[in-house]
C-alpha cells in the first residue's frame, strides 16, 4: 500500500532549511574544486558553465515565453567578437567590452524579436535558423576586412589584482584557470538570479500567460509586443554573456567558433535538463557536456562494440542514442524526472491565500452610514 507523501509548506522554515542546505552543498563543492582540481578540469567546468549560461537565456525565451530560437549562437558570437576586437584593436578594458557586448546583443535581440510579433512556432524558428546560418559568413567577412587574418584573438582576461592570483610565474596557468572558473560561475549565478526573479514576478506571470494563450493574455491586459521583444532582448544578452566567457577562455576565434551546432547544443542542454524549470538548463548543460566529453575520450577505445561501431567517430552516434533513449525515460528532462521521484516522498505545498469573508459575512447587510459620520460636501461650508 503506497504511503502518502509528506507536504512541506512553501517558504516554511523547513523549506528554507532544505534550500539553504542545497546552496551550501553546491558552494562547498565549487570551492573544493577550485582548490584541488587541475587546470584542465577547471577549463572543462568553465566551458560547461558557458553552455549553461546560454541555455539559461534560451530557457527564458522558449521555456517561459514559448518562443523558439535556433539562432542564439549568433548572440554569443557577436559578444565574443565584440570583446576580442575591442580589447585587441582598441585596447578596451575586457569588462567594458562585456557591457558593450551585452548592449549590442540586447538590441539585436529586440530586432529579431520583431518577427515574433507576427510569426510563431516553426516559422519563427526558421527565421532564427537563417540568422544562425548567416552569422559565420558575417564573421568571416569581418575577419577579412578588420582583422586581416583568419582568426581573432581572445580577450586574454587576466586575474584581478585583489584576488591574489598570479599573472606570471609557474602558477600563472593554474591561477588563470581558477579566475576564469569563478568568473563563469559568477555570471552563471547572475543569469540564474535574473531569470528566477523575472519568473517569480508579475512579468514572469505575463510571460507564461503569453506562452499558454496569447489571446487570453491580451484580454487580461498583457502587452504582447513589449513582452515578446523585451524577452527576446534579455535572452539574447544572457547568451552574449556566454560568448564573452568563451572569448576570455580561448586564445583565438574564427567563423567556426559559433555555428548552428552551438545553437543545437543550447537546445539539447535545455531539453535534457528540463525546459520551463529554473535549474533544468544548468543541470542539462553539465550532463550533456561531461557525457559528451567522456564518450569522445573513451568510446573510440571500446573494442567490445559490435560491427562498424568499433571504428570511426562513434562518440556522436552513442550520444545521439543516449539522448533518444533518455527522452523516452524522462520526457520532461532530468529535473522533471527527479521531481517526479521526490514527489513520492514529499511535496511542496503552496502558501495559503489570505482568508476572505465567509458566506455568512457576505450575506450580512451593511450598516448605513449615520448622518453625523458623513463629511459635508465642499460647497462653501468651510471658510
Amino acid at each position: 500500500m503506497p504511503t502518502q507523501a509528506r507536504a512541506i509548506r512553501e517558504s516554511s522554515p523547513l523549506h528554507w532549511a532544505i534550500r539553504t542546505a542545497g546552496v551550501a552543498a553546491i558552494a562547498v563543492f565549487a570551492i573544493y574544486l577550485a582548490s584541488t582540481a587541475k587546470p584542465s578540469t577547471l577549463g572543462n567546468i568553465t566551458e560547461a558553465c558557458t553552455l549553461a549560461i546560454a541555455a539559461v537565456g534560451l530557457n527564458l525565451l522558449f521555456g517561459f515565453n514559448g518562443q523558439i530560437s535556433i539562432g542564439h549562437s549568433t548572440f554569443a558570437g557577436l559578444a565574443a567578437f565584440t570583446a576580442g576586437y575591442t580589447v585587441n584593436s582598441w585596447e578596451w578594458n575586457p569588462y567594458v567590452s562585456l557591457a558593450v557586448g551585452l548592449i549590442l546583443c540586447f538590441l539585436l535581440g529586440l530586432a529579431l524579436g520583431l518577427p515574433a510579433l507576427r510569426l510563431k512556432g516553426p516559422y519563427l524558428a526558421l527565421v532564427t535558423l537563417a540568422v544562425a546560418f548567416v552569422w559565420p559568413t558575417v564573421a568571416a567577412k569581418f575577419l577579412d576586412q578588420k582583422v586581416k587574418a583568419s582568426t581573432l584573438k581572445g580577450t586574454k582576461l587576466e586575474p584581478l589584482t585583489w584576488t591574489g592570483l598570479s599573472v606570471k610565474g609557474k602558477d600563472a596557468r593554474l591561477d588563470k584557470a581558477i579566475f576564469l572558473y569563478w568568473a563563469a560561475i559568477v555570471i552563471l549565478v547572475i543569469s540564474y538570479v535574473i531569470v528566477r526573479n523575472l519568473r517569480k514576478s508579475r512579468i514572469g506571470r505575463a510571460l507564461v500567460a503569453v506562452r499558454d494563450n496569447e489571446t487570453a493574455a491580451a484580454v487580461m491586459g498583457v502587452n504582447l509586443k513589449l513582452t515578446k521583444t523585451v524577452t527576446f532582448g534579455i535572452s539574447a544578452a544572457i547568451a552574449g554573456a556566454s560568448g564573452w566567457i568563451t572569448a576570455a577562455r580561448l586564445a583565438t576565434m574564427d567563423e567556426t567558433t559559433f555555428t548552428i551546432l552551438s545553437s543545437i547544443k543550447y537546445l539539447l542542454a535545455l531539453f535534457l535538463g528540463g525546459a520551463a524549470t529554473l535549474v533544468g538548463p544548468i543541470v542539462g548543460a553539465f550532463a550533456y557536456f561531461f557525457v559528451d566529453d567522456y564518450l569522445k575520450e573513451h568510446a573510440p577505445n571500446w573494442d567490445w562494440l559490435p560491427g562498424p561501431l568499433s571504428k570511426g567517430p562513434v562518440a556522436s552516434f552513442l550520444l545521439g542514442v543516449l539522448v533518444i533513449a533518455f527522452v523516452f525515460v524522462a520526457p520532461f528532462g532530468i529535473v522533471g524526472f527527479v521531481k517526479g521521484q521526490v514527489r513520492k516522498v514529499f511535496v511542496i505545498a503552496p502558501r495559503p491565500l489570505r482568508p476572505g469573508p465567509t458566506t455568512a459575512e457576505q450575506a450580512m447587510p451593511t450598516e448605513e452610514p449615520r448622518p453625523e459620520d458623513q463629511r459635508p460636501e465642499i460647497r462653501g461650508e468651510y471658510t
